[in-house]
Protein backbone atom coordinates (compact mmCIF):
# COMPACT_ATOMS: atom_id res chain seq x y z
CA UNK A 1 0.00 0.00 0.00
CA UNK A 2 2.73 2.25 1.08
CA UNK A 3 4.86 1.79 -2.04
CA UNK A 4 1.74 2.64 -4.25
CA UNK A 5 1.08 5.65 -2.55
CA UNK A 6 4.73 6.67 -3.06
CA UNK A 7 4.25 5.73 -6.80
CA UNK A 8 1.39 8.24 -7.25
CA UNK A 9 2.95 10.74 -5.01
CA UNK A 10 5.87 10.83 -7.52
CA UNK A 11 3.33 10.61 -10.90
CA UNK A 12 1.27 13.66 -9.31
CA UNK A 13 4.33 15.45 -8.68
CA UNK A 14 6.25 14.86 -12.00
CA UNK A 15 3.01 15.66 -14.10
CA UNK A 16 2.62 19.22 -11.74
CA UNK A 17 6.39 19.84 -12.57
CA UNK A 18 5.48 19.71 -16.48
CA UNK A 19 2.99 21.93 -16.08
CA UNK A 20 4.47 24.39 -14.14
CA UNK A 21 7.47 24.66 -16.68
CA UNK A 22 4.85 24.95 -19.74
CA UNK A 23 3.29 27.22 -17.98
CA UNK A 24 5.99 28.94 -17.63
CA UNK A 25 6.86 28.83 -21.41
CA UNK A 26 3.30 29.91 -22.84
CA UNK A 27 3.94 32.90 -19.85
CA UNK A 28 6.83 34.04 -21.69
CA UNK A 29 5.63 33.82 -24.88
CA UNK A 30 2.45 35.87 -24.03
CA UNK A 31 5.04 38.55 -22.67
CA UNK A 32 7.14 38.20 -25.99
CA UNK A 33 4.43 39.21 -27.93
CA UNK A 34 2.90 42.14 -25.92
CA UNK A 35 6.84 43.35 -25.56
CA UNK A 36 6.66 42.78 -29.72
CA UNK A 37 6.21 46.85 -31.32
CA UNK A 38 2.32 46.84 -33.27
CA UNK A 39 1.61 42.70 -32.82
CA UNK A 40 -1.96 43.49 -34.38
CA UNK A 41 -0.40 45.22 -37.73
CA UNK A 42 2.12 42.42 -37.97
CA UNK A 43 -0.80 39.47 -37.37
CA UNK A 44 -2.58 40.80 -39.69
CA UNK A 45 -0.13 41.10 -42.37
CA UNK A 46 1.10 37.40 -41.14
CA UNK A 47 -2.39 36.70 -41.52
CA UNK A 48 -3.18 38.34 -45.58
CA UNK A 49 0.55 36.66 -46.68
CA UNK A 50 -0.68 33.51 -45.61
CA UNK A 51 -4.18 33.12 -46.26
CA UNK A 52 -3.00 34.70 -49.87
CA UNK A 53 -0.58 32.14 -50.53
CA UNK A 54 -2.69 28.66 -48.94
CA UNK A 55 -5.61 29.32 -51.16
CA UNK A 56 -3.34 29.70 -53.98
CA UNK A 57 -2.07 26.55 -53.37
CA UNK A 58 -5.81 25.10 -51.07
CA UNK A 59 -4.11 25.10 -48.15
CA UNK A 60 -4.88 26.97 -44.60
CA UNK A 61 -1.55 28.82 -44.69
CA UNK A 62 -0.32 27.09 -41.82
CA UNK A 63 3.05 26.30 -43.19
CA UNK A 64 3.77 29.85 -43.47
CA UNK A 65 2.32 31.60 -40.35
CA UNK A 66 3.46 29.50 -38.25
CA UNK A 67 7.15 30.12 -38.87
CA UNK A 68 6.24 33.46 -38.82
CA UNK A 69 4.52 33.92 -35.47
CA UNK A 70 7.46 31.86 -33.68
CA UNK A 71 9.92 34.59 -35.66
CA UNK A 72 10.72 37.86 -34.26
CA UNK A 73 7.76 39.08 -35.80
CA UNK A 74 5.49 37.94 -33.09
CA UNK A 75 7.31 35.63 -30.82
CA UNK A 76 5.04 32.84 -30.36
CA UNK A 77 6.10 29.76 -28.79
CA UNK A 78 5.54 26.62 -31.30
CA UNK A 79 2.75 25.03 -29.34
CA UNK A 80 1.12 28.60 -29.41
CA UNK A 81 1.68 28.99 -32.95
CA UNK A 82 0.49 25.60 -33.57
CA UNK A 83 -2.67 26.64 -31.78
CA UNK A 84 -3.31 30.54 -33.11
CA UNK A 85 -2.46 29.56 -36.94
CA UNK A 86 -5.45 26.75 -36.27
CA UNK A 87 -7.74 29.40 -35.35
CA UNK A 88 -7.28 31.53 -38.47
CA UNK A 89 -7.01 28.35 -40.55
CA UNK A 90 -10.58 28.06 -40.53
CA UNK A 91 -11.16 31.81 -41.55
CA UNK A 92 -8.99 30.82 -44.44
CA UNK A 93 -11.16 27.86 -45.49
CA UNK A 94 -14.52 29.92 -45.45
CA UNK A 95 -13.54 32.35 -47.67
CA UNK A 96 -11.32 30.27 -49.60
CA UNK A 97 -13.96 28.40 -50.45
CA UNK A 98 -16.23 31.31 -51.25
CA UNK A 99 -13.41 32.38 -53.96
CA UNK A 100 -13.62 29.09 -55.51
CA UNK A 101 -17.04 28.67 -55.54
CA UNK A 102 -18.56 26.25 -58.02
CA UNK A 103 -15.62 24.01 -57.84
CA UNK A 104 -16.33 22.66 -54.64
CA UNK A 105 -17.71 19.25 -54.53
CA UNK A 106 -20.13 19.23 -51.81
CA UNK A 107 -20.14 15.64 -51.03
CA UNK A 108 -16.34 15.11 -50.73
CA UNK A 109 -16.10 18.30 -48.53
CA UNK A 110 -18.55 16.74 -46.27
CA UNK A 111 -16.89 13.36 -46.06
CA UNK A 112 -13.57 14.79 -45.45
CA UNK A 113 -14.92 17.39 -42.61
CA UNK A 114 -16.69 15.03 -40.70
CA UNK A 115 -14.23 12.58 -40.83
CA UNK A 116 -11.17 15.21 -40.13
CA UNK A 117 -13.37 16.49 -37.24
CA UNK A 118 -12.97 13.30 -35.30
CA UNK A 119 -8.94 12.97 -35.62
CA UNK A 120 -8.59 16.64 -35.60
CA UNK A 121 -9.06 16.74 -31.80
CA UNK A 122 -6.94 13.61 -31.33
CA UNK A 123 -4.15 15.66 -33.34
CA UNK A 124 -4.35 18.82 -30.87
CA UNK A 125 -4.63 16.76 -27.93
CA UNK A 126 -1.34 14.81 -29.05
CA UNK A 127 0.41 18.15 -29.58
CA UNK A 128 0.65 18.85 -25.88
CA UNK A 129 2.46 15.80 -25.41
CA UNK A 130 5.29 16.73 -27.31
CA UNK A 131 8.18 19.54 -26.31
CA UNK A 132 8.60 22.52 -28.39
CA UNK A 133 11.77 21.24 -30.42
CA UNK A 134 10.44 18.09 -30.92
CA UNK A 135 7.32 19.41 -32.49
CA UNK A 136 8.97 21.79 -34.20
CA UNK A 137 11.83 19.06 -35.64
CA UNK A 138 8.02 17.27 -36.71
CA UNK A 139 6.46 20.00 -38.46
CA UNK A 140 10.15 20.38 -40.45
CA UNK A 141 10.43 17.09 -41.62
CA UNK A 142 6.42 16.95 -42.03
CA UNK A 143 7.32 20.09 -44.73
CA UNK A 144 10.32 18.97 -46.34
CA UNK A 145 8.58 15.52 -47.19
CA UNK A 146 4.92 17.11 -48.42
CA UNK A 147 6.69 19.93 -50.69
CA UNK A 148 7.67 17.14 -53.59
CA UNK A 149 4.16 15.58 -53.41
CA UNK A 150 2.53 18.92 -54.81
CA UNK A 151 4.35 18.90 -58.60
CA UNK A 152 4.78 15.48 -58.66
CA UNK A 153 1.17 14.47 -59.04
CA UNK A 154 0.82 14.92 -62.87
CA UNK A 155 3.46 12.20 -62.66
CA UNK A 156 1.48 9.86 -60.53
CA UNK A 157 -1.67 10.82 -62.79
CA UNK A 158 -0.09 9.76 -66.13
CA UNK A 159 1.28 6.43 -64.57
CA UNK A 160 -2.10 5.35 -63.49
CA UNK A 161 -3.86 3.47 -66.11
CA UNK A 162 -5.95 4.38 -67.94
CA UNK A 163 -9.56 3.76 -67.69
CA UNK A 164 -11.37 3.46 -70.98
CA UNK A 165 -14.73 3.51 -69.43
CA UNK A 166 -16.05 4.68 -66.05
CA UNK A 167 -18.77 1.94 -63.97
CA UNK A 168 -21.19 4.11 -62.11
CA UNK A 169 -19.95 3.91 -58.25
CA UNK A 170 -22.34 3.34 -55.13
CA UNK A 171 -21.97 5.61 -52.41
CA UNK A 172 -19.75 3.81 -50.32
CA UNK A 173 -17.11 3.57 -53.42
CA UNK A 174 -17.86 7.73 -53.72
CA UNK A 175 -17.20 8.58 -50.16
CA UNK A 176 -14.39 6.00 -48.73
CA UNK A 177 -11.43 7.62 -50.61
CA UNK A 178 -12.61 11.31 -49.14
CA UNK A 179 -13.29 9.25 -45.82
CA UNK A 180 -9.47 7.80 -45.60
CA UNK A 181 -8.33 11.22 -46.77
CA UNK A 182 -10.55 13.21 -44.32
CA UNK A 183 -9.35 10.86 -40.93
CA UNK A 184 -5.73 11.37 -42.12
CA UNK A 185 -5.68 15.19 -43.01
CA UNK A 186 -7.97 16.02 -39.43
CA UNK A 187 -5.36 14.53 -37.36
CA UNK A 188 -2.42 16.50 -39.29
CA UNK A 189 -4.55 19.87 -38.98
CA UNK A 190 -5.06 19.22 -35.14
CA UNK A 191 -1.06 18.22 -34.74
CA UNK A 192 0.35 20.82 -37.14
CA UNK A 193 -2.22 23.97 -36.82
CA UNK A 194 -2.43 23.60 -40.61
CA UNK A 195 -5.58 23.04 -42.97
CA UNK A 196 -4.34 19.55 -43.99
CA UNK A 197 -4.70 20.62 -47.54
CA UNK A 198 -1.26 19.32 -48.38
CA UNK A 199 -2.34 15.82 -48.30
CA UNK A 200 -5.67 16.57 -49.34
CA UNK A 201 -4.94 18.28 -52.36
CA UNK A 202 -2.49 15.82 -53.96
CA UNK A 203 -4.72 12.92 -52.75
CA UNK A 204 -8.14 14.19 -54.48
CA UNK A 205 -5.98 14.70 -58.07
CA UNK A 206 -5.17 11.25 -57.10
CA UNK A 207 -8.15 8.80 -55.70
CA UNK A 208 -10.98 11.04 -57.99
CA UNK A 209 -11.52 12.36 -61.13
CA UNK A 210 -11.29 16.07 -60.04
CA UNK A 211 -9.35 18.34 -61.60
CA UNK A 212 -6.43 20.85 -59.44
CA UNK A 213 -8.46 23.97 -59.10
CA UNK A 214 -12.07 21.00 -58.20
CA UNK A 215 -9.80 19.77 -55.26
CA UNK A 216 -8.04 22.57 -54.06
CA UNK A 217 -12.21 24.10 -53.39
CA UNK A 218 -13.11 21.10 -52.01
CA UNK A 219 -9.81 20.82 -50.33
CA UNK A 220 -10.49 24.77 -48.39
CA UNK A 221 -14.28 23.96 -48.22
CA UNK A 222 -13.90 20.83 -46.20
CA UNK A 223 -10.82 22.57 -43.61
CA UNK A 224 -13.19 24.27 -41.88
CA UNK A 225 -14.87 22.37 -39.09
CA UNK A 226 -11.97 20.30 -38.64
CA UNK A 227 -10.17 23.91 -37.93
CA UNK A 228 -12.76 24.82 -35.49
CA UNK A 229 -12.71 21.92 -33.81
CA UNK A 230 -9.22 21.53 -33.54
CA UNK A 231 -9.20 25.46 -32.50
CA UNK A 232 -11.52 24.31 -29.63
CA UNK A 233 -9.33 21.74 -27.94
CA UNK A 234 -5.82 23.95 -28.43
CA UNK A 235 -8.36 26.74 -26.43
CA UNK A 236 -8.78 24.22 -23.41
CA UNK A 237 -4.74 23.84 -23.28
CA UNK A 238 -4.04 27.16 -23.97
CA UNK A 239 -2.38 27.25 -26.92
CA UNK A 240 -4.22 29.74 -28.63
CA UNK A 241 -2.96 33.71 -28.34
CA UNK A 242 -5.86 35.35 -27.76
CA UNK A 243 -4.97 38.88 -28.62
CA UNK A 244 -3.71 38.50 -32.24
CA UNK A 245 -5.55 35.65 -32.99
CA UNK A 246 -8.71 38.00 -34.39
CA UNK A 247 -6.40 39.95 -36.71
CA UNK A 248 -4.52 36.99 -38.02
CA UNK A 249 -7.90 35.37 -38.93
CA UNK A 250 -9.35 38.54 -40.52
CA UNK A 251 -6.21 39.02 -42.07
CA UNK A 252 -6.34 35.43 -43.31
CA UNK A 253 -10.10 35.52 -44.52
CA UNK A 254 -9.37 38.29 -46.60
CA UNK A 255 -5.89 37.26 -48.53
CA UNK A 256 -7.54 33.54 -48.87
CA UNK A 257 -10.03 34.98 -50.56
CA UNK A 258 -8.07 37.57 -52.92
CA UNK A 259 -5.57 34.26 -53.54
CA UNK A 260 -8.82 32.06 -54.11
CA UNK A 261 -9.50 35.05 -56.96
CA UNK A 262 -6.08 35.24 -58.03
CA UNK A 263 -5.49 31.48 -57.88
CA UNK A 264 -8.21 30.76 -61.07
CA UNK A 265 -6.17 32.81 -63.18
CA UNK A 266 -2.94 31.47 -62.68
CA UNK A 267 -1.56 28.62 -64.06
CA UNK A 268 -1.54 25.58 -62.25
CA UNK A 269 2.41 24.56 -62.79
CA UNK A 270 3.17 28.21 -61.48
CA UNK A 271 0.81 27.50 -58.32
CA UNK A 272 2.21 24.20 -57.69
CA UNK A 273 5.93 24.84 -57.96
CA UNK A 274 5.59 27.76 -56.74
CA UNK A 275 4.18 26.62 -53.07
CA UNK A 276 6.30 23.34 -53.27
CA UNK A 277 9.26 25.56 -53.46
CA UNK A 278 8.46 27.94 -50.88
CA UNK A 279 7.24 24.81 -48.61
CA UNK A 280 10.77 22.98 -49.06
CA UNK A 281 12.45 26.54 -48.12
CA UNK A 282 10.29 26.77 -44.71
CA UNK A 283 10.39 23.20 -44.07
CA UNK A 284 13.86 23.42 -44.14
CA UNK A 285 14.44 26.46 -42.23
CA UNK A 286 12.09 25.08 -39.76
CA UNK A 287 14.21 22.09 -39.04
CA UNK A 288 17.07 23.43 -38.75
CA UNK A 289 15.48 26.24 -35.97
CA UNK A 290 14.52 22.76 -33.94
Amino acid sequence: RYIMLARLLVKKTLKFRRDICRNKVLFSSEEKCKKSKYPLPKAFFVGSFAGFLGSLAGMGGGFVMIPLMTSRLLRLSQHQAHGTSLFAVAATGIAGALGYSGQVDLEAAATIAVCGMFTAKLGASFTTKLSENVLKRALGVYMVAIAPVIPAKDYFIKNKAKQTEKSPQTLVERIAPSAVIGLGSGFLAGLFGVGGGAVVVPALTLATDMNHYEALGTSLCAMTLPAIVGTATHFSKNNIALRIAPSLAIGSFLGAYVGSKVGLDVDEDILRYGFSTLMLALGFKTLLKG
